[in-house]
């Protein structure tokens, strides 16, 4: 039987990533992975999506070419090709990850993994045995159950990655993320949108100026937005995708036999991502909280360190959201809703993005930033951008939060001209009523 340091279930941006850092570390290790290479993330998730995405956006470029005195006589969309070239850069990207845990000497075990004791793992061909188990195997789509998902007409979030040809009309039930997303790349392509969202607005988590702006835009582009508003049943030949949520993808591990503690299939762990059982640890969507790949890949890193012995820590406020609509939304640290519930004394403050001069020569003014500061020490405590590149953009405000750093001294550091990171500057400044491209 083969004997092992840590054993981790599962390949995606949880088990991946902390499989290397286990074998920089010195750890013999070995990763459980009964499908693709990268999990959800790299192959139904953040990368499909954002290859959808970038057609969508150069759609959106070639029909508004002839404002940049640019004359396109004609054109059209090959989704096929669209969805080859989705299918190119997956199988690209998953090759990579497994190029690179080959290259670090972890054993890869293309099988279904079941837990039968604190250190022994079992497939169908093989045992294993591991001084440290880490259970990385994500979430799935939740489904509602007056509408179960028949892969045809009632869609997951996967099987919508998985169309061959552009739906004539589509509802989307849920108007989070992955359903505002969708309704921005599939109304870019040419499909009637309708979005279905239970709360007050869309987007529930996000600031709701932002949360407002979006809809603004969405219904100029003609997506039509339900709020407040429920739904139980299908239309013949309709479309419909349900994205209301994940579940924990925890059956079938076996972690009721070895007695690890859940809620609702969610693996309970403290903050060194440890189950109730010692030498078994739980990162990733598995255990609930922020479900993000990002935040996975850390959590993954984190839990390593932890086993390798040394303690490292996650600051849940310092979490960068983004979200790949047009235009784009990004967030880290606190909105000003969450710093006020909190009891902070607060100011805010915002910059639009007319303001700058890079947005004007790119032909894209709409959307704004904005800042929130805590007004007795003047530490950024959060943003939220709508606007181009507003998924880049944010990088720069999280070390700020992440290290204390004030408006005033962001405000100081000289930004390239002419630039759209120039906005980061003036919104520190309007942070001390100083910004310069604002009456």
């Amino acid at each position: 039987m083969n004997k092992y340091d840590l054993a981790i279930i599962g390949s995606g941006p949880c088990g991946y990533v902390a499989g290397i850092r286990a074998a920089q570390l010195g750890l013999k290790t070995c990763i459980f992975e009964k499908d693709k290479i990268g999990g959800v993330c790299l192959n139904w998730g953040c990368i499909p999506t954002k290859v959808l995405s970038a057609s969508a956006s150069m759609l959106y470029n070639i029909e508004r070419a002839a404002e940049f005195g640019i004359n396109v006589k004609s054109f059209e969309i090959d989704f096929l090709k669209v969805c080859e070239r989705k299918e190119t850069i997956v199988k690209k990207l998953s090759m990579g990850v497994e190029m690179l845990l080959k290259a670090r000497k972890l054993e890869i075990i293309k099988e279904r993994a079941e837990i039968k004791s604190p250190t022994l793992i079992k497939t169908a061909s093989l045992e294993i045995e591991a001084k440290n188990i880490l259970i990385a195997t994500g979430s799935i789509p939740f489904e509602l159950p007056s509408l179960p998902f028949d892969h045809n007409g009632i869609l997951s979030s996967s099987d919508m990655l998985e169309l061959k040809s552009i739906p004539k009309s589509l509802t989307i039930v849920g108007g989070g993320v992955i359903g505002c997303e969708f309704a921005s790349i599939f109304r870019s392509f040419g499909s009637k949108i309708t979005i279905i969202e239970a709360m007050p607005q869309l987007l529930p988590n996000e600031d709701e100026e932002i949360a407002r702006k979006l809809e603004q835009t969405f219904k100029k582009r003609g997506i039509k937005i339900l709020t407040n508003t429920k739904i139980d049943k299908l239309n013949d030949n309709e479309k419909m995708l349900i994205c209301v949520g994940r579940l924990p993808n925890s059956k079938n591990l076996g972690i009721e036999r070895v007695g690890i503690e859940c809620n609702k299939g969610w693996i309970k762990i403290d903050e060194f991502f440890k189950t109730n059982i010692n030498n078994i640890y739980a990162a990733g969507d598995i255990k609930g909280g922020v479900l993000l790949a990002h935040v996975a890949s850390r959590e993954g890193i984190v839990t390593v360190e932890h086993i390798a012995g040394n303690a490292q820590y996650i600051n849940y406020d310092v979490v960068p959201s983004c979200i790949f609509t047009h235009p784009e939304i990004a967030s880290v640290g606190l909105n000003e809703k969450t710093a006020k519930d909190r009891g902070l004394d607060i100011k805010t403050r915002k910059f639009l993005f007319s303001g700058i001069g890079k947005s004007h020569v790119l032909g894209e003014t709409d959307g704004f930033i904005k800042l929130v500061v805590d007004s007795v020490c003047d530490k950024i405590l959060g943003a939220q951008i709508i606007g181009l590149h507003a998924t880049e953009l944010i990088a720069e405000i999280s070390p700020c939060i992440q290290f204390g750093i004030t408006s005033e001294k962001l405000a100081s550091v000289i930004h390239a001209h002419p630039t759209l990171s120039e906005i980061i500057c003036e919104v520190s400044e309007a942070a001390h009523n100083k910004a310069i491209h604002s009456l």
